[in-house]
Order: C-alpha cells, then structure tokens, then sequence
C-alpha cells in the first residue's frame, strides 16, 4: 500500500515538474515587469488564492501554506503532503486606441510537507520568484539628430528553493521560518536606431545572474472558543537583504537597420561579471480569521513592502513601498455528508493593492477577485481544486497602460500516510 501511495505522489511530481520546464519562466509580456527584478510572484497555495490571497492566519491539515512557515504544524504526524498547482492566464493590455492580448501556461510551484516529531514539520518547495518579460517601442521620437526609435525589452526570471520549519511552543501557538535560494536571470536592452541610414545606432545590454540566499519567518496563535469555534492571529516578516548579482554590460554600435544586415561598427564597452547589490526591502504581513471546524473559514490580511528602498548598486528604480488588503473565506456545507456535493469546499476572496509601480507622482492599483473549488477524493484527504480569478492592473490615465486578465489554476493536494508502525498480534 505504501509503494503505490508512493508511485502517486512521484508520478505527480514528475508530472507538474515536465511543466515547469516545458513553461519555465514563459510568462505573458507586461511593460511593468520591466521594474526591478520584474514582476513579482505571489507566494501563496492555490487554495489560499482562491480566498483572495487570505493566508496568515490560516492553518489546515490538508494544505501547505508556505506564506506563513509557523502554519506547517498543522500536519498531522502520520502524513505526508504534496501541494502543487500549474495556472493558465489571458491578458488584454490597453492603452489609448491600442491593445495587445496574449495568454500562456505555467507552473505555480511543488511543495512537500513531512511530519519530523510531535512539535516539528517540515516543508521543501520549488516556485517562481519573479518574471521578466516585456518589448516596448516609442516610434518617431524626434532629437537633436533627427527622428529615431527607442526600444526597451527584457526576458528572464528569478526562481526559489526553499525549506520551511515550524516547530509548536505550546498548544495553539508556533513559530516557523523558511530558508530560501533564489537563483536564475534576467536581462534588459535598450535600442536607439535613427532613421538617417549614415547616423550611428546603438544597444546597450545588461543580464544580471542572481545566487542570494533569504529568510521568512512567522507566528500563530489560536484562541478555541466553545470547543468548535477558532479565533486566529498570524505575522510574518521579511528581513531586508543585499542580494549580489553579477552582471554582463555591453554597449553595441552599428549602421543601418538591425532588421536587415546591420554593419557592426564597435562594442564600446564590455566588462564579464561586475558585481552588484540588490537591497532588497522590508516585508510585513499580518492576518486575523475566525473559524469552525470542518465547516468554515473567514479571514483577513494586510501587507506591506518598503520597496522604495530598493536600490541597485544605490540607484533607485522609481519605486514605492507597497500595501495590500486581502478578505476572503472558504465553506464546506457538511464535510462528513454521505452526499458528495455537500462534501465540496467552496471559497472566494477578494483583493486590493497599492502596487510598488509609481509614475508621475501616481502609484498604480490593482485588484483581483477569486473563486475556487476543492473536490475531494472518496475515501481519501486528497483534494483537487480549481482556482478561477479575475482582475485589472494599471490604469489608462496619462498615457499608461491597464492590463485585465483572468487566469485558471488547478491544484492537485495529495494526503498519503508517510509512515505507520504495523502492530502483530
């Protein structure tokens, strides 16, 4: 029974592993990943998303929410646990008379959950960090030697390996961290090509490899009201760090068109591996719920990130610490129902963000709302779910650009006995 349990819980992982390679870091192109080391990925499961992000002050069984490490003791001590979620995602970008739409397939991340001792558990995961994917052109710029185009683009992304720990004080309190290694890259390029065959164009290039080590540590605490009720309190903290890079720039000249035969002229500057400081910012989330058991959820979190403090080698990159307010709650109508569709969880959540984004003195918004599914597996704690969420970035005042998007994600939450101690008569 074991080495079957055993067979399902690899042939998934290979499963969702094949997809993050065939779509590693092959995200939709957004103008405003173009910022620090691109676009963010949210660190949360696929069932805490579908509660709008809500993650805290949540604890369960049956799910590894990595956002909070202390919510790890939460595992029973005979089980293991196997999380893992891929999503499908479709923009429109606008921006006055012009829009784009695109639409791609990645993996949202593998987790693994063990019980170690009666008061330690412990997690190992893999996700995206971050994304980088963008082309912008400004055509007919005209300048002091005559009408040119700007372009801008970049591609890469940053991924995590972390191992979580949550270690439990005393009865309905604990503590966890999660030890993280980020590691990939990215790399940007700017083009000046002037309309004048005889004028000099030009490209600067610069990737930067990232190898940082961070940490994330959490708290929880639950009040048992009346037996069957919980009040929860969550808190987790990002310490700031300097994460090194080291960098390629390269500086290009040529003439004439680079879609045709350019004719190389120099490289004017090129230096391998320069090395460079990411400060990388503060980070504060803290959550509230109430709960009963086997029967609903209900929470709150709020978050914040200094990210104006962000600095590359002490130079800024115009942006601003970040707030986000996240509501959410999930219900199950009667988990111990002989009738399969009273078993379903159902949740859905909804969120606001200030964004870290900030253009002519105004900081860009950005909203989602959630619904998801969780189907259970007949007698089994395995679940399958189904993550649906709709949102808008941005905004189409003062030339900038609004992004709508829906993306669907669906997660796979194996529950397998890990060990058990066979008693002979």
């Amino acid at each position: 029974m074991l080495i079957i349990r055993a067979k399902h819980i690899i042939l998934t992982l290979i499963t969702f592993f094949g997809i993050s390679i065939i779509g590693a870091q092959n995200y939709l192109s957004s103008p405003y990943s173009r910022y620090g080391m691109g676009e963010i990925m949210p660190r949360t499961s696929a069932y805490n998303a579908s509660m709008g992000g809500v993650a805290c002050a949540f604890a369960s069984p049956t799910v590894i929410n990595f956002a909070n490490p202390a919510s790890y003791t939460a595992y029973d001590s005979l089980s293991c646990l196997v999380d893992v979620a891929a999503t499908y995602k479709t923009h429109t970008l606008r921006s006055g008379v012009h829009s784009q739409k695109g639409g791609t397939a990645y993996l949202d991340y593998i987790a693994i959950g063990l019980p170690v001792t009666r008061w330690w558990r412990t997690t190992v995961g893999f996700q995206p960090y971050s994304s980088m994917c963008y082309t912008i052109a400004s055509h007919d710029t005209v300048g002091t030697m005559g009408p040119y185009t700007a372009s801008f683009a970049g591609d890469g992304g940053i991924n995590e390996i972390y191992w979580g720990n949550a270690f439990r004080l005393f009865k309905n309190c604990s503590i966890g961290f999660n030890a993280s290694f980020l590691f990939g890259k990215y790399a940007k390029m700017r083009q000046i090509e002037f309309e004048d065959e005889q004028a000099v164009n030009s490209i600067v290039a610069n990737s930067h490899k990232i190898k940082a080590f961070t940490l994330d540590i959490g708290a929880q605490y639950f009040i048992s009201i009346k037996q069957k009720y919980r009040l929860g309190l969550g808190i987790t903290y990002t310490p700031p760090i300097n994460m090194i890079s080291k960098s390629l720039n390269t500086i290009t000249t040529y003439l004439g068109a680079i879609d045709d035969t350019p004719t190389l002229l120099d490289s004017l500057y090129k230096e391998s591996e320069t090395r460079n400081v990411h400060r990388m910012p503060h980070k504060v989330n803290a959550g509230i719920s109430w709960s009963k058991e086997d029967k609903y959820f209900i929470g709150v979190d709020f978050s914040w990130a200094e990210w104006s403090r962000y600095a590359v080698n002490g130079i800024s990159d115009s942006l601003a610490d970040s707030y986000k307010i996240a509501i959410g709650m999930g219900i199950t109508p009667n988990a111990n129902s002989s009738n399969y569709m009273a078993k379903i969880n159902i949740s859905w959540g909804f969120n606001y963000e200030i964004t870290r984004l900030k253009f002519d003195n105004q900081q860009l918004d950005k909203f989602g709302i959630n619904i998801g599914l969780s189907f259970p597996m007949k007698k089994s704690k395995t679940n399958i779910g189904l993550i649906l969420e709709y949102g808008q970035v941005g905004t189409l005042k003062n030339d900038l650009i609004k992004e709508n998007y829906f993306s669907a994600t669906v997660n796979i939450r194996l529950h397998e006995k890990w060990y058990q101690r066979l008693k002979l008569e």
